[in-house]
């Protein structure tokens, strides 16, 4: 039996101490505890890879860990955010674009960024390093002006720690596989006295050797005040010619820490104490960088946070228990390998000889790599991780079984749907039910069209759910070409503590809120009730405009001779189910998200004005169930262009190693009404991505080909760059499959 939710544990920040967290949680989940976590970035860089990164020496997937399937194993919500506030009082978190979360206990690994107090002027130039994620498009942004111009520039590092010395070495390194070192002249600017000054003098002479071997030159006891259009203003008076500045010095705590209530230090940083708990408030944790160890301080080093993050789970556990707390011991001399960007390394310890070599390289990269396989394939994790399971064929049906998909992959397939309505009494227009995406009410008056839509949420955080579910919905008023004007809510949410109920309850209605207010539909009322997982369902009014019965679009007005038009790229299906399984990369599946929130009302207005007739949005039953249902309706033949439709990031790589919804195998029974054409098959991974179940997909719709340039123009100037120009429509021939693939 499962022990309700009544303790709600947050974790600020995918930092190297919560990745540890994470790991234990996975291994035993804590009952009666729910797990959030809060992350910028989804993926988190481990700092001790990022100069062989930048150095071309690893790729991105190496250097980073994948927070999403990490957080599957560990049972956490996922919320992809920036806090913007906290309230420690209040137990609060603040967002700039969303409502505050509660917590019980928090833990804040969100690291530091560099700092920048005391410059002045053109601030906006400066590169700063962190957040890594905003860093490496800006460092490949600088490397294409490098490659594109025909001067030579001024690139300088500012900071002389070990942080600025591997970052110019490792950039030197960049520059010559890219055959661009002779069009940049590198510069190390510190202000201190001598280079990596907390460490040896010993280590300091090799890595000052390195850097002149590399052709870099160095200017020391130079404090920068002021950013200038093509140059750096020290305290000194010193002018340093700067046409790209990348920003390593110093570390800054982030501007909420001085607002929240908790016990700081001068800079900002959170006092925590032996416990690693906050001075200030005993349900506040705290480590790695942003953390001030009040009892034992230290500099910002990922190695210190590296060590703090077994301490940190079973404190935070034990916490929460009711059980005693363990003392964090930071390490009294720590081990650094300090990289010089091509593939050598110097040891960098008090006690040990600064040794430095190629043997030094390997020994950090496996220490590196071993750090980073804990997280990355998740040994000993995957019994946490569902599957979907795709059982034997029976009597010719594949079943789908195991883990099932939500979002539009959980609705009913089209088989067992036609029977189920098939056995209800006559009813709506024309005395029977039909298959559109709304229905039009029998009022006199304006035209009003109803439907409703419901889904069980396809992700963890109730506030996107909420947006998306709403957004899904509002997308059957979209395609019968109706404004919506009312809507009224059916909540589910899972048995839990009532302040976790709550918290539920109103995220996910304040994100439909969201999506209904843009839309300009007043959310009415509604209904909530317990349910095993969260979910949303929604019934909608919409109004045709100008009361004119041409312009309520339909799936039965197709024409023959017109074109098909499809708005949004295809593959959220399977993203959501690989999502759900921790097996597709949660960059992919950001990708997918942010096409799901498009709203398609933005595209209403250039299907009017490029007289749209017939129309459809793309959800469950994938393009070509709902392209069927056009034919059908229209009594008409659909030919598509497969080469013109096109795929999310990583969608066709899932589906070819069959990540794919639990409504595919269904939705593929389509194809015995689909000719495929001269050497298409079945299974070939685009054919079936033709089959997957859309959660917030676009819309598909038929106009006169005189217009499909035009219009498909504006949709892509609206928002909608994946719009394009995908079939035609056919006279139905006698004894002719009402689709079929074709080349354009």
């Amino acid at each position: 039996m499962l022990t309700p939710a009544e303790h709600d544990l947050v974790l600020l920040g995918g930092g190297h101490s919560h990745l540890a967290v994470l790991r234990r949680w996975a291994m035993r989940h804590q009952p009666g505890v729910r797990l959030s976590l809060i992350a910028r970035e989804l993926h988190t860089p481990y700092s001790g890879m990022l100069p062989g990164l930048i150095a071309g020496h690893y790729d991105f997937d190496t250097a980073h860990v994948d927070l999403g399937p990490l957080a599957i194993a560990a049972g956490a919500r996922l919320i992809h955010a920036e806090v913007c506030g906290l309230d420690a009082d209040a137990k609060r978190l603040h967002f700039a674009d969303r409502p505050p979360l509660r917590y019980d206990t928090l833990s804040i690994n969100s690291g530091a960024t560099p700092s920048i107090s005391g410059v002045t002027g053109a601030v906006e130039r400066l590169r700063l390093v962190k957040p890594i994620s905003r860093f490496l498009p800006a460092l490949e942004a600088v490397l294409g002006r490098v490659a594109a111009s025909a001067e030579v520039l001024d690139l300088v590092v500012v900071g002389g720690g070990a942080g600025g010395v591997e970052l110019i070495l490792a950039l030197a390194c960049r520059l010559e596989q890219l055959g661009c070192r002779d069009r940049v002249r590198l510069q190390l600017v510190g202000g201190a006295e001598r280079l990596l000054e907390s460490h040896s003098p010993d280590v300091a002479r090799k890595m000052a050797h390195e850097l002149d071997r590399a052709g870099v030159a160095v200017a020391l006891s130079a404090v920068v005040v002021e950013v200038e259009a093509a140059a750096l203003r020290c305290a000194s008076g010193m002018r340093i010619a700067a046409d790209e500045v990348f920003w390593v010095t110093g570390a800054g705590a982030p501007a909420w820490t001085l607002s929240s209530g908790l016990a700081v230090d001068e800079a900002g940083f959170i006092r925590v104490g032996p416990s690693l708990q906050s001075l200030s408030h005993a349900d506040v944790f705290a480590a790695g960088d942003v953390a001030a160890l009040n009892h034992s301080p230290r500099p910002k080093s990922g190695v210190y946070a590296v060590r703090a993050g077994a301490v940190l789970a079973h404190n935070i556990g034990a916490w929460v228990r009711g059980a005693p707390l363990r003392r964090f011991k930071p390490q009294r001399r720590a081990l650094y390998l300090i990289s010089t960007g091509d593939q050598r390394a110097v040891v960098a310890r008090p006690g040990l000889p600064a040794l430095l070599g190629g043997w030094v390289w390997r020994w950090k990269d496996l220490i590196d790599r071993r750090f980073m396989t804990r997280y990355q394939r998740l040994a000993g994790m995957k019994q946490n991780l569902p599957r979907s399971v795709v059982a034997p064929s029976r009597g010719g049906q594949r079943l789908a079984v195991g883990m099932r998909c939500r979002g539009c992959g959980g609705k009913i397939a089209v088989r067992p749907l036609a029977g189920a309505l098939g056995r209800l009494p006559a009813g709506g227009e024309e005395g029977r039910l039909r298959f559109e995406d709304a229905a039009r009410l029998p009022v006199t008056g304006p035209l009003l069209e109803q439907t409703i839509d419901g889904m069980a949420l396809p992700v963890s955080d109730p506030y996107l759910g909420g947006r998306l579910a709403a957004l899904h919905a509002l997308g059957d008023l979209h395609a019968m070409g109706a404004e919506p004007i009312g809507a009224l809510a059916l909540a589910g949410i899972p048995f839990a503590g009532d302040a976790q109920m709550e918290e539920d309850l109103a995220l996910l209605m304040a994100g439909a809120e969201r999506e209904l207010a843009a839309a300009d539909c007043p959310l009415l009322g509604g209904h909530s009730c317990e349910n095993e997982s969260l979910s949303l369902g929604l019934a909608l009014t919409g109004r045709i405009p100008d009361d004119d019965p041409g312009r309520v679009l339909g799936k039965d007005r197709l024409q023959p001779g017109q074109v098909l038009v499809l708005t949004k790229p295809l593959g959220t299906g399977a993203l959501l189910a690989g999502a759900a399984s921790g097996r597709i990369a949660s960059r992919d599946f950001e990708a997918a998200l942010a096409v799901m929130l498009m709203s398609n009302g933005p595209a209403l207005a250039h299907l009017r004005r490029h007289q749209a007739t017939a129309c459809t949005d793309v959800t469950g039953f994938g393009l070509l169930g709902h392209a069927l249902e056009m034919a059908q309706t229209s009594t008409c033949t659909l030919e598509l262009y497969p080469e013109f439709i096109s795929a999310l990031p990583g969608a066709l790589d899932a589906v070819a190693a069959d990540i794919v919804s639990s409504l595919q195998v269904a939705n593929e029974e389509v194809l015995a009404a689909t000719d495929l054409g001269p050497g298409i098959g079945p299974d070939a991974p685009l054919v079936r991505l033709l089959c997957d179940p859309q959660t917030c997909g676009g819309l598909l719709f038929s106009l006169p080909e005189s217009e499909a340039a035009a219009c498909v123009a504006a949709l892509r100037a609206a928002g909608f760059p994946a719009a394009n120009l995908v079939g035609r429509v056919l006279r139905a021939e006698p004894g002719a499959r009402p689709l079929r693939l074709g080349p354009a």
